[in-house]
């Protein structure tokens, strides 16, 4: 993992999918990719729908596969908030729970 100013800032990121358990596997890995890299994320796991007292909060949402048809409704909110927000593909998210460095690699590349 490099060295440079994205990496060094504090971000913290919202995981939604549509009950909490698919996007707590990948809020665990950046989690734990946080800790090993020292990297100062924070993740969260939502479900969908949940997330509209809390998301400003957050500098980052993240949707999991199965909400992503949700992507323009949410757009509006997290673009009013300055939030930045990224939907997943099946395989990729499958691959970013599994990985936490490819995780962090995965927000930092999203600023």
């Amino acid at each position: 993992m490099g060295k440079d100013s994205k990496e060094s800032q504090s971000i913290s990121v919202l995981v939604l999918c549509a009950g909490a358990g698919t996007s707590a596997m990948l809020a665990n890995a950046l989690t734990e990719g946080a800790e090993k890299y020292q990297k100062s994320i924070t993740a969260s796991a939502g479900a969908y729908g949940s997330h509209y007292e809390i998301m400003k909060d957050y500098d980052m949402i993240i949707l999991a596969p199965q909400v992503n048809s949700y992507y323009e409704d949410i757009k509006t909110d997290t673009d009013r908030l300055g939030i930045k927000l990224v939907a997943t593909k099946g395989a990729e998210y499958i691959s970013l729970t599994r990985d936490p460095q490819k995780a962090l690699q995965f927000v930092f590349d999203a600023f």
